[in-house]
């Protein structure tokens, strides 16, 4: 008996090595190839600010290889075993090859380690599985917050265990989050509530600011959040079609941005992040690129459109700068993250 069970699977691994995976939606988008030259914006002859690194759809873009018993699986049962990213929204990284996507397509949470290696992918909570994670942030000792739209919260996680729940029935859409991580101060926007959420890291809520309206410090369905050096807020006014900037406790400071189709302008103006340097780097949905400003809201660079190579977009959403400037784009409908370096002024 034991004979024929090990000739069977010997039969299963020869036919399942001669197949190539499944396809699934998304899969067949092309994407980048490799190149001699590297990808930089603006073109030669003026100085590259910006150059693409890498795209990242699967573990296997890690080196992470299938098991033998995925690769039956897909074959008896027809049916593609791989973690892919479905519509990626908000993500995070810690600087040392850490990254932490959240799906929100795929109601969960991406990790990939590429420094070890190493992918996991999960989304429970003590509420139960995720519905709709949108906003990610890092603290200090490298707990992940997520926000979930749809239950209204803010998870904790150490690891993929769902250490703490933050929030409350009065947390309408929470969206983009923020850490301050110098003072420990945890920023949730809440997108009806056309407001932003102080809380500490523990959960206590300390505060708010802002309401609907087109005035300084108010929100018409405000998004995406960041923190600079400093910890100075950069909040996405999505609606009012301008970046407003704060103080650690919400003092509204100064706002840049306004509709239109013009280069600098913004149509859908999504994620936002900040550089060591203090610029300021903005997605738009509809523009399919990253525009950045200068604190006075003056147009430095703009890259990408739509398409699937390099430094192209379909509905980029959102963005994040890590400790050694690596700029990462959720790159929504090519269901995929793009990695880019930003060039500083130095270089």
């Amino acid at each position: 008996m034991r004979k024929y069970q090990l000739f069977i699977t010997a039969c299963v691994f020869a036919i399942v090595s001669a197949f190539p995976a499944v396809p699934v939606q998304g899969a067949d988008k092309p994407q980048p190839q490799a190149s001699a030259q590297p990808w930089v914006w603006p073109l030669p002859p003026d100085k590259p600010r910006v150059q693409f690194i890498r795209t990242v759809i699967t573990p296997q873009d890690l080196g992470i290889k299938k098991g033998f018993f995925a690769r039956v699986w897909e074959f008896v049962a027809g049916e593609d075993t791989v973690d892919r990213i479905v519509s990626p929204h908000g993500l995070v990284a810690d600087g040392e090859g850490k990254v932490y996507v959240a799906d929100w397509g795929g109601a969960c949470i991406h990790f990939f380690d590429f420094e070890k290696k190493k992918y996991d992918k999960y989304n429970m909570t003590k509420m139960g599985p995720l519905v709709s994670p949108i906003g990610a942030a890092l603290d200090a000792d490298g707990l992940l917050y997520i926000t979930d739209s749809s239950r209204r919260r803010v998870f904790v996680y150490s690891g993929s265990k769902n250490k703490r729940i933050i929030g409350d029935d009065g947390m309408l859409r929470p969206t983009g989050i923020a850490i301050n991580k110098k003072e420990k101060l945890l920023y949730v926007v809440d997108t009806t509530g056309h407001r932003v959420d102080l809380y500490t890291l523990e959960g206590k809520k300390t505060g708010s600011f802002g309401k609907g309206g087109v005035n300084d410090g108010e929100f018409n369905y405000p998004t995406h959040i960041a923190v600079d050096a400093t910890g100075d807020l950069y909040v996405m006014d999505t609606l009012n079609f301008r970046v407003q900037i704060f103080d650690k406790s919400g003092k509204f400071l100064s706002a840049f941005g306004s509709n239109g189709t013009a280069i600098g302008a913004f149509i859908k103006p999504k994620g936002i992040a900040v550089d060591r340097e203090g610029h300021i780097w903005v997605s738009d949905g509809v523009r399919n690129s990253v525009q950045v400003f200068d604190r006075a809201g003056r147009l430095l660079l703009i890259f990408g459109r739509n398409g699937t190579g390099a430094g192209q977009f379909d509905v980029p959403a959102g963005l994040y700068l890590d400790s050694k400037d690596r700029l990462y784009v959720a790159d929504s409908y090519n269901y995929r993250v793009q990695m880019f370096q930003y060039l500083q002024e130095t270089n």
